[in-house]
């Protein structure tokens, strides 16, 4: 069977760690920290990588809590989203390579949860505690432009999560259900409402293709949504004409508390649940069905610690390595090793 190694355990956030996010390219981890700070982690040898150090500190940009950090998908600037409900932008300078925050999105009304930036980096996208969901445009000079004011979700919105190919974007919410959004000329609009869960849903995630999502909730399933398009094999309507989303699988039993972060890898097409129950768990496809089954599992991964946060590393050459976060500060970063 295949196990989960740990690899290595980073520690310097002073508070809990909410979310990591992997360089697109590089071999270095971003995390942010109710510390109000986000570190930039590498290791200290590409020959050894069980000794990794924190290279850069950022700090001074929010005044709360900062919740979500995401890299744009060049590697060249990352966004962090705040309780103080302000989204920071930081780009690097091209001489001395140094990061610094270089525009400030306001306009939520209260905490910020979640920022994801588009498969081309045109976009940028930030959801909140105060229903809403904000999508920008990236414009030169480091200016951003709010498209839409999406307020459809009836409760907090937890996550937004762009489609890896297309400009269309999910976000979950504390009302239960996932919206997935588009545009019509200039005009971005709710094209399916994904209900199901019983409870807030925390976490969502696209495959590879972006023709399935996985959604992680405080009702402790997972559940796959496949998207059916017109015209396809399977005979599922379309009534207006706009793909729908179905469930194809869904994965209880795992986790006997609320799951908080789920992530599918793009690399080896497994998926990483974690939540408040300590425990990782990675699921792999059952061949030509849409099942998944538990094929590695680590229990107290962070101690007694709620595990807030889990993200495969995006780069072919580490596409087997994970990062973890958790309320006891740490970072934890593990290898899926394939027993032979």
């Amino acid at each position: 069977m295949p196990h989960l190694k740990l690899v290595a355990t980073l520690e310097g956030h002073q508070d809990r760690v909410w979310q990591a996010s992997w360089h697109p390219t590089k071999t270095l981890l971003t995390t942010c920290s109710g510390d109000k700070t986000v570190r930039f982690w590498a290791p200290k040898s590409l020959k050894d990588f069980s000794e990794w150090t924190c290279v850069e500190t950022f700090e001074g940009a929010h005044k709360r809590t900062i919740r979500s950090v995401a890299w744009s998908p060049t590697g060249t600037e990352f966004a962090t989203a705040s309780f103080d409900g302000t989204t920071g932008i930081w780009s690097s300078d091209p001489r001395t390579k140094d990061y610094d925050c270089v525009a400030t999105l306001e306009g939520h009304e209260n905490e910020i949860k979640s920022v994801a930036w588009s498969s081309t980096g045109a976009l940028v996208a930030t959801c909140s505690r105060d229903k809403s969901v904000w999508i920008w445009e990236v414009e030169s000079d480091n200016d951003f432009e709010c498209l839409s004011v999406l307020q459809e979700h009836t409760q907090d919105v937890k996550m937004v999560t762009w489609h890896p190919k297309l400009e269309v974007l999910a976000s979950a919410s504390y009302d239960d259900t996932i919206k997935i959004w588009g545009e019509d000329e200039d005009d971005w609009y709710c094209m399916n409402t994904l209900e199901g869960h019983t409870s807030t849903v925390w976490s969502i995630d696209f495959n590879a293709e972006g023709d399935q999502l996985v959604s992680a909730s405080d009702d402790q399933t997972l559940r796959i949504w496949k998207m059916y398009r017109p015209n396809n094999t399977e005979n599922i309507a379309i009534p207006n004409g706009e793909a729908v989303w179905k469930t194809i699988c869904t994965l209880s039993g795992y986790h006997d508390r609320c799951i908080y972060s789920v992530s599918w890898s793009k690399v080896n097409d497994h998926i990483a649940s974690v939540g408040g129950d300590n425990k990782i768990r990675i699921y792999a496809k059952n061949e030509n069905t849409p099942v998944y089954k538990n094929i590695a599992t680590v229990n107290d991964a962070h101690g007694v610690y709620d595990i807030n946060g889990v993200a495969w590393c995006p780069t072919s050459v580490h596409g087997n390595w994970l990062a973890t976060v958790g309320d006891d500060g740490l970072v934890r970063i593990w290898e899926l090793v394939e027993d032979v």
